[in-house]
């Protein structure tokens, strides 16, 4: 079975029911709370890869620092949440061993286009919840006087990664834009899971799109969607992709991994692109991908090496039962 960030991450909405998903190795995949009729699906083969650091039984490669730092809905730019690598569900919110794992306390703040910023991390437990829900330890960013934080997608321990520059479509010139919005939805399209017969043949829109730069072998990460109007039942399908943009021949590409979820606009909730970076001394690519409601927070990596995408590591989900 191939894996998908469908079956590695689990979502729960407020007034909904959990999203329900099997690991990478699982050979039962259980319906999204979005809706009955999504589906996700992994492009590119699944089997094991090569990596040169020490990957743990989560699948976490260690040479990235124990921990990962996400921005939550409601953090602002000094706060964020701890994602231990090694956490459980039911040990989200355990702050034992942080403090050392962080070394001298610094991480380097990142967003899609690279390296952002650096501060200082003290961690707090996790936030009083309700009876049956979790929370992942707090994370507080400290920054020297006078220096300004910037919107920011993930922190890591210091010197532990390099960021992989992720370039907006909307930086392109308008034609070039366009152009590549084209070349998104036509792949969308030609997708082989389009089994939905509410969705069927309705046109996809681009909503976010990123390329690589800097590397031989580039690639895009892309949101699509596409929309049931009705105004007392509306209905939306979301699409990420991974797309595999080798050469300026477009007709070439393939998309390489790609997730589906439908269901009501107002509940939808899919995965998220924050960060393309490599471990340090790791030749393989990775994307980090998050997904916070402001409810539920998750997290995963695909990796890329030498047989293609694959999901490398799924975090625990803090949230409620």
């Amino acid at each position: 079975m191939r894996s998908t960030l469908r079956d590695t991450v689990r979502t729960i909405r407020v007034a909904a029911s959990v999203v329900a998903l099997v690991t990478a190795v699982g050979c039962e995949s259980r319906p999204s709370a979005s809706s009955a009729d999504s589906a996700s699906t992994a492009g590119g083969p699944g089997g094991a890869d090569s990596v040169s650091t020490t990957v743990s039984s989560s699948g976490w490669d260690a040479g990235a620092g124990p921990f990962v730092v996400l921005p939550t809905v409601d953090g602002g730019l000094m706060a964020g949440s701890l994602l231990r690598a090694d956490a459980t569900e039911l040990t989200v919110g355990d702050t034992a061993g942080v403090g050392a794992a962080s070394s001298d306390g610094r991480i380097e703040l990142f967003s899609r286009s690279g390296k952002v910023g650096m501060a200082r991390l003290s961690v707090e437990g996790a936030p009083r919840v309700d009876e049956g829900c979790t929370a992942w330890p707090v994370a507080r960013l400290a920054v020297d006087a006078g220096v300004t934080v910037v919107p920011w997608t993930a922190a890591f321990v210091m010197g532990r990664i390099t960021a992989i520059p992720l370039d907006s479509i909307e930086g392109l010139a308008p034609r070039d834009s366009a152009r590549l919005a084209t070349d998104l939805t036509r792949l969308a399209s030609g997708l082989g899971d389009d089994t939905s017969s509410t969705f069927r043949g309705l046109p996809f829109v681009v909503l976010r799109a990123w390329r690589t730069r800097g590397l031989d072998t580039a690639f895009v990460v892309a949101t699509l969607a596409r929309r049931v109007n009705q105004e007392d039942d509306p209905k939306e399908e979301r699409l990420v992709m991974v797309v595999d943009a080798i050469g300026d021949n477009t007709k070439l590409w393939t998309v390489a991994w790609h997730e589906r979820a439908s269901g009501h606009e107002e509940e939808l909730v899919v995965a998220e692109p924050l960060l393309a970076f490599r471990n340090v001394g790791v030749p393989d690519v990775r994307l980090l991908f998050g997904r916070d409601d402001g409810v539920a927070l998750g997290a995963a990596v695909l990796s890329r090496g030498r047989t293609g995408w694959r999901v490398l590591w799924e975090s625990a989900v803090a949230g409620c039962n």
